[in-house]
């Protein structure tokens, strides 16, 4: 009865010193893998095909990132399943820093728009930190005539059969935002789904198809060319590149303020140290006025900023974008 007391003192005065050995030593280990990390190139998915607005950005951001992590970040492209096939190769690579992946919106609206999901957004990803913002910019065909968001809804209510609209995908974020305008107005529009945003564009070009939200990455090579027509960019703020074009919300049609933000993420599972070291190259990469500034020539908008903000953002785009999907009951058939 005696021994009790004396028994819990003496373990606790063990196991104290071996608890705190534990700590210093996985600090220790910590700050030596941080230290140690990147030993060999680094692999950076991209879940599209090269040359579309997702793949400049990526090839701008990981060439000044490389530079400062002192190792390569070699970009990959991966393109399929509506971008859901390079996002699965990043769930199945090793969590160990050297697979990354650009996470477009179908990172938040697989759940909604697949059954089974092909992942988790809330489990599957380590955010790292938000790229840039890759606004989208609503076009039409030069054959509609209008030169204005209120004289394209005023055109479109004459149209006994309604406007039609080019998509590149299901739950797209092109095809979301002409779901939310559609819904913001009342319109009858018709989706006409295209394999690819670059045929999409194609056909808004040959007048096949009477409006399309593409990227400004995209399209502003066309709305400098004058063949398409841009009416109003998605987004709080006007575009870098298209001052002259209003936003959605100051063309008349709130709603619509919300840009497509592409996040850098790694498997879920890698080590801390590993992402802070990771998040300060890319958020100083973004940072650099060069960097910079090449993004936006090619028309997004640099982020940057810490994990836990990705980590919010991707949270709330997954309950957003997921609600729109079933209220407007969009499926991939």
């Amino acid at each position: 009865m005696n021994q009790t007391p004396f028994r819990r003192p003496m373990a606790a005065r063990f196991l104290r010193p071996i608890a705190l050995s534990a700590l210093l030593l996985g600090g220790m280990a910590g700050v030596a893998l941080a230290q140690s990390y990147p030993d060999r190139p680094i692999r950076l998915i991209v879940p599209f095909g090269p040359g579309g607005g997702t793949d400049l950005l990526a090839r701008v951001v990981a060439e000044k990132a490389g530079e400062i992590l002192g190792r390569s970040v070699v970009v990959e492209n991966r393109a399929g399943g509506g971008a859901t096939v390079g996002i699965i190769a990043l769930t199945q690579a090793r969590p160990d820093g050297y697979t990354l992946a650009v996470c477009p919106p179908i990172c938040a609206t697989a759940p909604s728009l697949y059954t089974p999901a092909p992942f988790d957004p809330a489990t599957a990803f380590a955010p790292v930190t938000a790229l840039a913002d890759l606004p989208l910019v609503l076009v039409a065909q030069r054959g509609l005539g209008v030169k204005s968001v209120a004289e394209l809804l005023a055109k479109a209510r004459s149209m006994p059969q309604g406007l039609n609209y080019a998509s590149p995908g299901a739950g797209s974020s092109n095809h979301l935002a002409a779901e939310a305008m559609r819904r913001a107005t009342g319109l009858e529009m018709t989706n006409i789904p295209y394999r690819s945003g670059a045929a999409a564009l194609t056909d808004i070009v040959s007048g096949r198809v009477d409006i399309y939200f593409d990227t400004v990455a995209s399209a502003l090579p066309q709305i400098r060319s004058g063949t398409v027509v841009a009416l109003g960019v998605t987004g709080p703020a006007r575009a870098t590149q298209l001052p002259e074009v209003p936003t959605m919300s100051e063309a008349g049609l709130p709603g619509l303020e919300t840009s497509p933000r592409a996040l850098l993420v790694a498997p879920a599972g890698t080590p801390e140290p590993i992402l802070a070291r990771l998040n300060a190259a890319f958020v100083e990469a973004l940072q650099d006025a060069a960097t910079a500034r090449r993004l936006v020539e090619i028309g997004t908008e640099p982020a940057g900023g810490a994990a836990a903000e990705a980590s919010a953002r991707l949270a709330e785009e997954t309950a957003r974008l997921g609600q729109l999907i079933r209220e407007n009951r969009i499926t991939t058939d």
